[in-house]
């Protein structure tokens, strides 16, 4: 792979990293000694870190790690310990049903794909983590917003609103929004080629351990011929299940 050097993100990336791995707070005339950037440089690198909350300064001028390092540190580790969590859940509700599953989490007002296991059938889906989605269209997204707070999905759909991807799209804000208190009372979201014509996909939601909020999805995919709506009732309660029980591991039951 062809290596391409951004001197500027470099620097920050080794201010970041000294001042990560010190077990004290560090100062501008350390980071310029220990790295060999002027101090204007390191000065100036700094305040842009700080600015997006990226390290912290106290009234000594002395540097630690800020918050928003923090988050998506954490961020990181809850998708990893999501998907190894998950991982055997999946592989026994892909071989139980013969469909394809998926693991989802929201980003940035987007479903994110986080882990995929596929049956050895002719049948293939275009999917694969780290795939984002527009969340009105999946029933991963579905499942997820229906037990968000209004506000949350407000921001999004004034962010994101509801683009047409098939005719069986819904694209009207207060259809959509009915649909997501039908989904909650539920408990398990549908998707009738919505997406895709002739994909259909059952999903319900996963919460955390902490808190109870809903920290994301998993749902099984199929074609239309091989997924029928209207006697997936066993369907509905295994994918269910395979939801409670990757909740019940994280420890939120």
């Amino acid at each position: 792979m062809k290596k391409y050097s951004v001197p500027a993100l470099e620097k920050a990336i080794a201010i970041l990293s000294m001042i990560a791995t010190r077990n004290h707070k560090t100062t501008v005339t350390e980071i310029h000694k220990h790295l060999e950037l002027s101090k204007a440089t390191v000065f100036t690198i700094l305040n842009v870190l700080e600015s997006y909350d990226m390290v912290k300064k106290n009234k000594q001028g002395e540097y630690e790690i800020g918050v928003k390092l923090y988050e998506l540190g954490m961020s990181y580790m809850s998708k990893i310990d999501l998907a190894s969590v998950a991982k055997p859940y999946m592989e026994e509700l892909m071989e139980c049903t013969g469909c394809t599953v998926h693991l989802g989490v929201l980003d940035e007002g987007k479903v994110l794909y986080v882990a995929k296991e596929e049956p050895d059938t002719f049948i293939k889906f275009s999917t694969f983590p780290g795939l984002k989605s527009d969340f009105h269209i999946t029933s991963l997204g579905k499942a997820i917003a229906a037990y968000m707070d209004e506000e949350k999905v407000d921001e999004i759909l004034s962010a994101e609103g509801l683009p047409r991807h098939t005719d069986k799209t819904v694209t009207d804000i207060n259809m959509f929004k009915q649909a997501l208190k039908e989904i909650k009372k539920a408990g398990y979201a549908l998707e009738d080629e919505e997406g895709e014509l002739g994909v259909r996909c059952i999903g319900a939601p996963i919460f955390s351990h902490k808190d109870e909020s809903v920290i994301g999805a998993v749902s099984i995919a199929n074609h239309t011929s091989r997924l029928q709506f209207d006697v997936s009732e066993d369907l509905i309660r295994q994918v269910q299940a395979t939801a409670k029980a990757i909740s019940r591991n994280l420890g939120s039951v």
